[in-house]
């Protein structure tokens, strides 16, 4: 009994309204099965492991009748476990995302997100990696939807919350791609990935590092805030074979930054590319004929980088 939950604290622990959960209870009989010693309903282990289950179904795109029946039959509602399975009853091999899942699925993030279920919004974004793979996921999933929170955020000043913790749990689903099997055996030079010294956001060459890890492409990344300097370190001791600059908001020194990036490559004993990247660098002007091209997604990013390999 000391596990059971009231229903006000159950409902805080899912992060929905108490309300839903006497809906839940008296449609489709998820409810609390324990009383307190005064004879009060409580939900005990299993009843949250069942309704935990129902919010990930629900988050994925099932009607409600159904995630709770699919909630109900199952033996273990832990949102950790294995992947859902799909409405064919086996996990989607195509690694695409046709129009109707793919809404569902975006759907089904929001809804967690706004929740903030941060255990949620990572399992159904692992489930979208593996299935999809990073460019589609990302591309269709992540980033619209990051983007709306940005843009609710600016609007209203609202769900700045929400935001970080989908930026979070993004990240964290990121770097649990799995590695190609290239990557650990492959002798290749690795693409090195830097933000420009002002450019605090580097979740998106955090996705980029994930689709070459799954496409077993070796590479190096520096992160938000990158000082020109340490650039030019990394330049000169790793021999990249690309480099690629992120700035996502557009700064007056980013040309300076890519003009010194491409004065250390240009007298290097290797060829290294030059790669900008970011809506940051529509009005920076380049050295001509050094950079190897802007990259202007992450579909673009990771085709050019691995042609030629």
């Amino acid at each position: 009994m000391s596990d059971a939950l009231t229903p006000g604290a159950a409902a805080h622990l899912l992060g929905v309204a108490p309300a839903t959960l006497r809906s839940w209870d008296r449609r489709y009989g998820i409810g609390p099965s324990e009383r307190s010693p005064g004879g009060h309903r409580r939900y005990g282990p299993e009843d949250i492991a069942r309704l935990r289950t129902l919010c990930r179904l629900v988050g994925e795109g099932l009607a409600p009748a159904e995630a709770a029946r699919q909630a109900l039959e199952a033996r273990c509602g832990s949102v950790s476990g294995d992947v859902a399975p799909t409405a064919e009853g086996s996990p989607s091999s195509d690694r695409l995302l046709p129009a109707e899942e793919g809404q569902a699925a975006l759907q089904g993030l929001a809804r967690a997100a706004m929740r903030m279920d941060a255990d949620l919004v990572e399992s159904l974004l692992e489930k979208s990696l593996l299935d999809a793979g990073v460019v589609v996921a990302w591309e269709e999933l992540a980033r619209p939807l990051l983007y709306g929170m940005g843009r609710k955020w600016e609007q209203t000043g609202t769900y700045v919350e929400v935001e970080h913790l989908l930026s979070w749990c993004v990240s964290s689903a990121l770097r649990r791609v799995a590695a190609g099997p290239a990557e650990k055996t492959s002798r290749e030079r690795p693409v090195l990935l830097a933000c420009t010294p002002r450019e605090m956001h580097g979740l998106p060459l955090e996705a980029l590092a994930a689709a070459l890890r799954e496409a077993g492409s070796p590479y190096r990344v520096l992160g938000p805030c990158t000082p020109v300097e340490a650039t030019l370190r990394a330049l000169r001791r790793l021999g990249p074979r690309a480099l690629v600059l992120w700035s996502h908001a557009p700064d007056k020194d980013d040309g300076a930054v890519l003009a010194a990036a491409a004065g250390a490559v240009s007298g290097a004993a290797v060829d290294t590319a030059v790669f900008t990247a970011g809506s940051g660098w529509r009005d920076a002007a380049g050295p001509s004929g050094v950079a190897g091209g802007h990259l202007t997604s992450l579909r673009d990013a990771v085709a050019a980088l691995l042609s030629g390999r």
